[in-house]
């Protein structure tokens, strides 16, 4: 049996250090293509994926929603980082995002659904992120919050 990352059984048996990339990156907007640049490679080394291109993108957008509002919302002009993890993962074959920031938590069950009837400028991303992901959680701590994104890989 041929692993969907192209070695023989090996993902199933590989622990997912194995699979996994770990950024540390500045909470800037000019460094969120580093970490979309990452999670394409990756997606890229999987082996017969559904819709591989628009999953791809579907990931990256998911991603760079959240780190966009680390860098506007937990830090603001304060400036920081954001530590990411980046794993493929199986059983069940899996993207494993985990974003790390020190900046200011927030509530998230505060932030109001986006009219999709009326439209607007702003406040679509969770709402994109939770469409775009399988699981998304939020664990805020004082000086330390935690997003984890998963989303199962379907193979042909």
């Amino acid at each position: 049996m041929v692993d969907p990352l192209g070695s023989p059984s090996g993902l199933l048996r590989q622990p997912d250090d194995a699979h996994t990339i770990r950024l540390d990156v500045p909470a800037s907007a000019r460094y969120l293509g580093v970490v979309g640049a990452c999670i394409g490679e990756m997606l890229a080394r999987v082996e017969g994926l559904n819709d591989g291109e628009a999953l791809t993108y579907n990931m990256q957008l998911a991603v760079q929603e959240i780190c966009v509002n680390i860098v506007k919302h937990a830090y603001g002009d304060d400036g920081g980082r954001i530590a990411l993890t980046l794993t493929i993962a199986a059983p069940p074959l899996r993207l494993i995002v985990e974003c790390h920031d020190g900046g200011r938590s927030f509530d998230p069950a505060r932030i109001p659904l986006p009219d999709l009837e009326h439209g607007q400028v702003n406040g679509y991303g969770l709402f994109l992120v939770h469409h775009l992901m399988d699981t998304v959680t939020y664990d805020p701590c004082p000086g330390h919050n935690r997003w984890r994104l998963v989303k199962y890989l379907h193979s042909r």
